[in-house]
């Protein structure tokens, strides 16, 4: 007898749509790409905990630590090795594998909540099951799901949150609520609708401190652990890279960053045709469905005022419109359409229309791992990284790397014990000035990706009578030989008194 009454076919289909997830984030987690630039910024502070121990996270971090310290334990389990000496070390690819896999494992769980959230909001099992599939292909599950972005940890535990609010289970999702925090600041906004939940359906002055007091725990550990670290708070941090120069962005620029948000929002469930195919079948769905429940009408208005809310916010205030800001839209539009399209397929009973909705979504899967989507970076222009990274690691021993371009990211594939001199200058004329200062007269090098403007660069270094000569290009990624051994010593004395006075 299936688990609490359920029919075992329903059982089975859910047990398919975990299975659909599981085959299309594992077959994005093993293509052949390379971190994106914050990716590889947050990995090698997991990197650094996993090979190092530094599991109190040094550096300028701006993030809670939750998705680090799982990536963290994913790299030690799974691609740490020993050296003859016994110090550890980690393959950049492999580490690619190890740290983007956590949020594989959390995207098949949060396919799963969604299945169970879906069906405690509409008491409807085929809408828990269609809320698992729009999970599954969801494109932006599938960007961000094999991925090392820190989103995925706070967008389950906020989902996992609501779900337990629902069932009035309010230790276990102040719990959770608070876990969210450990992901990712942005679950603040997942508190709204859970407090909500309290507001309206807390019957005893207990179930507020059933609610809060893990919560508060939680929340109060976090900011002991940010207090020991030894670096600026990760919220200050934020605070600091994330600050816009208005909390409000000129109010000529709210259609237009609407527009740019709701033409990325448009890839939520699919391909943008997709998207409005699954919307406009599940809006029919209510039109008849709401007249039948009240329960639902009211449902289906929170949802959408809410959604409609989180857009227009992000619309109007000054803070940047990143793709992945949108996952914390995904939970209440998969939920819409979910309980739509299940009054569609309840509505034409054994007709074979029924099965449109979940065509559309299967063709729209197939569609995505084909073509790929306009969700988050293009990978292509990281590919080449790797190959720069072991052609600078050939060079001698503390050989001197400007970088001014490829920062963290260069960093992480050079790897944790690279014995390079690795030094970024912000301006040409500081890199020049640095470049003379130093008494060394053996061969340096410039890195640069090729569609970024260096020629200024290098014209300055030419003019400071260091010779250039390209060492290296591929994939888009150059690397220059600089020789100022050429210069006489007495010539060199002259260029740096001057640039020292300038």
């Amino acid at each position: 007898m299936a688990e609490r009454g359920l029919p075992a076919r329903r059982l089975a289909l859910g047990a398919l749509i975990l299975l659909l997830a599981s085959l299309l984030q594992f077959h994005h987690l093993t293509r052949d790409q390379r971190f994106l630039p914050d990716e590889a910024f947050f990995m090698t502070f997991a990197r650094g905990a996993a090979v190092n121990g530094d599991w109190l996270l040094p550096g300028a971090l701006d993030k809670p630590p939750l998705s680090l310290y799982l990536s963290a334990l994913s790299m030690a389990a799974v691609s740490n090795t020993a050296d003859a000496a016994g110090v550890l070390r980690l393959d950049p690819h492999v580490g690619e594998f190890a740290g983007a896999l956590p949020n594989v494992m959390l995207a098949i769980l949060l396919t799963a909540l969604m299945m169970r959230l879906a069906r405690r909001v509409w008491r409807d099992e085929p809408a828990g099951l269609l809320a698992g599939l729009l999970t599954a292909i969801s494109p932006y599950m599938l960007a961000f799901g094999a991925s090392a972005f820190t989103d995925l940890s706070m967008l389950i535990f906020s989902v996992a949150a609501l779900v337990l609010a629902l069932d009035g289970r309010w230790a276990l999702a102040g719990l959770a609520l608070g876990l969210a925090f450990w992901g990712k600041q942005q679950a603040v906004f997942a508190a709204v609708p859970i407090l909500a939940i309290l507001v309206a359906h807390g019957e005893r002055r207990g179930d507020w401190l059933r609610f809060l007091l893990p919560l508060s725990a939680i929340i109060a550990a976090l900011l002991l652990w940010d207090a020991a670290r030894p670096e600026t708070s990760v919220f200050l941090q934020a605070a600091a890279n994330n600050a816009p120069e208005s909390w409000l962005a000129p109010p000529s620029d709210w259609l237009t960053r609407l527009m740019d948000w709701l033409g990325r929002g448009a890839w939520l469930l699919g391909p943008p045709l997709a998207t409005a195919g699954l919307l406009a079948l599940s809006a029919l769905g209510f039109v008849g469905r709401a007249g039948q429940s009240r329960r639902t009408a009211t449902t289906a208005r929170v949802l959408v005022g809410g959604l409609s809310l989180y857009l227009g916010a992000h619309a109007v205030l000054g803070f940047n419109l990143y793709d992945r800001y949108l996952l914390l839209a995904l939970p209440p539009l998969i939920m819409l359409a979910a309980g739509g399209l299940s009054a569609i397929c309840r509505r034409f009973g054994r007709s074979h229309f029924k099965l449109i909705p979940i065509a559309v979504a299967l063709l729209s899967a197939v569609w995505s791992v084909s073509n790929g989507s306009r969700v988050g970076e293009s990978r292509k222009t990281q590919a080449g990284i790797d190959a720069l990274a072991a052609h600078l690691n050939s060079k001698p021993v503390a050989t001197v790397i400007y970088d001014p371009w490829l920062g963290w990211q260069l960093g992480y594939y050079l790897g944790q014990w690279h014995d390079k001199r690795r030094v970024h200058y912000p301006t040409a004329d500081a890199l020049v000035a640095g470049a003379l200062a130093l008494d060394e007269t053996g061969d340096r090098y410039f890195v640069a990706p090729a569609d970024q403007p260096h020629e200024d660069w290098l014209a300055a270094l030419r003019a400071a009578g260091v010779e250039v000569n390209l060492d290296y290009e591929r994939e888009g990624f150059r690397v220059y030989r600089l020789s100022p051994q050429k210069l006489s010593p007495k010539k060199l004395r002259v260029f740096r008194l001057a640039f020292r006075l300038y």
